[in-house]
């Protein structure tokens, strides 16, 4: 499969009151049909990441095409997150069809390799970008861009003046 049927998500961990779950299903149900997608990939963590991982589950119950992929940064990610959100964590990657986890310890660069591991191998970005630009989040949108990837934006902020 090539990178012209994957996407992956990026977006902040906090989502605001311009989130739309229905808007996120929607634009992974239209790339499903219209681009033939069938893999998406997630980065696992906390929110923007974890409402992309239940959206696409949502599609694989009437679509058995799909794959539902997560590239992890590192060993114990959810190692200082809440209990609740620990076992959101689990059960969602006891779903995934494919876990890419480097057997390294939490670094200061392990989340940036991780999202741009994920832009490498897929065309689509979907992200949900509210204008902090000293961000992961921002990062990763540059990156998609000067890749020539498709970034398609779900939060307030209008991508076009993104350098």
């Amino acid at each position: 499969m090539t990178i012209e049927n994957r996407c992956c998500f990026t977006g902040h961990r906090t989502l605001e009151g311009d989130f739309d779950r229905a808007l996120l299903c929607s634009t992974i149900e239209e790339l499903y049909n219209k681009k033939q997608v069938r893999t998406f990939i997630c980065g696992g963590a906390v929110g923007f990441d974890m409402e992309c991982a239940y959206a696409v589950l949502g599609l694989k119950r009437r679509h058995d095409d799909i794959k539902l992929c997560f590239f992890l940064p590192c060993l114990g990610q959810d190692s200082r997150w809440s209990m609740q959100d620990r076992r959101k964590y689990k059960q969602l990657l006891e779903m995934a069809d494919f876990i890419d986890c480097p057997q390294i310890p939490y670094s200061s660069t392990v989340m940036k390799t991780r999202n741009y591991k994920m832009v490498d191998a897929c065309q689509y970005v979907i992200s949900y970008f509210n204008g902090r630009f000293i961000s992961g989040t921002a990062q990763t949108i540059r990156y998609a861009k000067r890749k020539g990837r498709e970034v398609i934006n779900l939060g307030t902020y209008d991508l076009s003046e993104f350098r």
